[in-house]
């Protein structure tokens, strides 16, 4: 047990990996013949089930398990209370085209999925080669890392297109929230997408067209080292503190509204700043309906509530554009009915 562990009632390493099961459809790779390869299926709804796990010996359980199965991957979320785990989306928010509710929500986790797509590998040093490859890894990653015990996954296209194609596996020394990870691995050349708590992260090995043979002697390989990853604090990992409020008279810079609908933009920037942290989601969406009211007043512009939320929205740290852009779609589509003030409804 680390000290992150003390006080904890929870049983040490206790988590869950959720896997999400999309029958008859192919989430793996297909390599045909030629070396051309066929990218993943893209269905619409899974089975979930969540899998108990106690460390990394455990988290290489279910990915030999998995590696066989196309039809399976797994994601960083949670079912949320109340869903049911079959025929679901992978959502995170209401969809703001269908109306269908979320399924999943961000939690910590112990375990750690990295994506390495594309680092560059010498020619000296084969696909094959899963540690000499996981090394040139690791080098671009934070010296933890380098020290801790790894299970290295060859992703689909590894050894078929050029560069270190892998997933590096890690258990944690403590809980880990998405922001925390994107936080202390900004910078390096990782693809953070897995962070997200409704991303696929792939887990099978690729299919095989006729006359195409597996090109690597394993797909999977653990590297020895610490039991756990030793991660930094919370405090070191903390979100800075929100820009002043003067802030977010930069942020409405170059919009085109008169004094009342400027006025409207300056303070809906203001609130998405300076919201707290778990409060800026719902902040953003509570700030577009409002201005979306003006919208369909004539008082404000499309454009430049999109422009302005969008840019309070970064200012205030959040860093899914996807999320951004989702909120704000919302906001427009279901506008506030709080009545305007008098002569400021559009003639």
């Amino acid at each position: 047990m680390t000290p992150q562990d003390a006080g904890d009632a929870r049983p040490p390493w206790c988590d869950t990996i959720t896997v999400m099961r999309a029958p008859g459809k192919r989430l793996a790779k297909l390599i045909r013949a030629d070396g051309t390869v066929l990218d993943y299926d893209s269905p619409y709804r899974f089975n979930a089930t969540a899998v108990p796990v106690c460390g990394l010996l455990d988290v290489l359980a279910i990915l030999k398990r998995l590696r066989v199965l196309p039809d399976r991957c797994v994601v960083r979320g949670e079912l949320l209370a109340g869903t049911a785990a079959t025929n679901i989306r992978r959502l995170v928010y209401q969809c703001t085209k269908t109306g269908d509710a979320p399924t999943l929500c961000s939690v910590p986790r112990r375990w750690l999925a990295l994506d390495a797509d594309g680092i560059e590998r010498p020619e000296c040093v084969a696909a094959s080669d899963l540690e000499a490859c996981a090394d040139i890894v690791m080098e671009t990653l934070p010296r933890p890392f380098q020290r801790a015990a790894c299970i290295v996954q060859a992703s689909g296209s590894h050894g078929i297109k050029p560069g270190c194609r892998l997933r590096l596996w890690f258990w944690c020394d403590r809980l880990m929230t998405t922001y925390e990870l994107m936080r202390w691995l900004a910078g390096t050349p990782l693809d953070p997408c897995v962070f997200r708590p409704c991303q696929p992260i792939y887990t099978a090995a690729p299919c095989f067209g006729p006359g195409r043979a597996e090109h690597l002697p394993a797909r999977l390989l653990e590297l020895p080292g610490e039991d756990w990853l030793r991660c930094p604090s919370a405090d070191e990992l903390a979100a800075p503190a929100p820009k002043p409020p003067v802030a977010a008279e930069n942020v409405a810079a170059g919009i085109d509204a008169g004094a009342y609908g400027r006025a409207a933009l300056i303070r809906a920037a203001d609130a998405i700043v300076t919201a707290g942290v778990g409060k800026r989601h719902d902040t953003i969406i509570h700030e577009s309906r409002s201005l979306a009211r003006l919208v369909r007043a004539g008082v404000v512009l499309e454009r430049d509530l999109i422009a302005v939320v969008t840019r309070a929205a970064e200012r205030a740290g959040k860093a899914d554009a996807d999320e951004i852009a989702s909120c704000i779609a919302w906001g427009i589509a279901n506008p506030s009915n709080a009545v305007l003030p008098e002569g400021r409804n559009a003639a």
